[in-house]
């Protein structure tokens, strides 16, 4: 390595998957476009727009994780309830084996739908002026 020293004038464009790549902008609008522009009507996304598909599907989220583990504390309590029902563990793993992966691919679809409902609605809101 040399001892030369080298002035940078700008950021260096950071790696694939490194950090942000600096504020959203609207399709076509290139890194010089004016900040308060509003090409075709499109809003730029702003900190508050972004904050609530954030607050959306974190609340989205949650609601999710609950239901996992209530699906995971209902496979973990249903050996107990079968014994006292008299289903026998035959019967009970049966149900442990089937009953879950179905639910929690459910899940996940509704999870997927509902988030990019979130997105679609707040693009949608944006759009609108609202």
């Amino acid at each position: 390595m040399s001892g030369r020293r080298v002035t940078v004038t700008r950021n260096p464009v950071p790696a694939a998957g490194a950090g942000t790549a600096g504020p959203l902008r609207p399709l076509g609008a290139g890194p010089d476009a004016d900040a308060d522009a509003e090409p075709d009507g499109w809003a730029e996304p702003g900190e508050l727009h972004l904050r609530s598909i954030v607050a959306g599907q974190l609340s989205l989220a949650w609601r999710t994780l609950a239901a996992v583990a209530g699906i995971l504390l209902g496979a973990a309590v249903l050996p107990s309830l079968g014994e006292y029902a008299g289903i026998g563990a035959p019967g009970v793993w049966l149900v442990l084996c089937l009953a879950p992966p179905p639910l929690w691919a459910l899940l996940a679809v509704t999870h997927l739908r509902r988030a990019e409902r979130i997105e679609r609605e707040s693009v949608r809101t944006a759009r609108d002026g609202g």
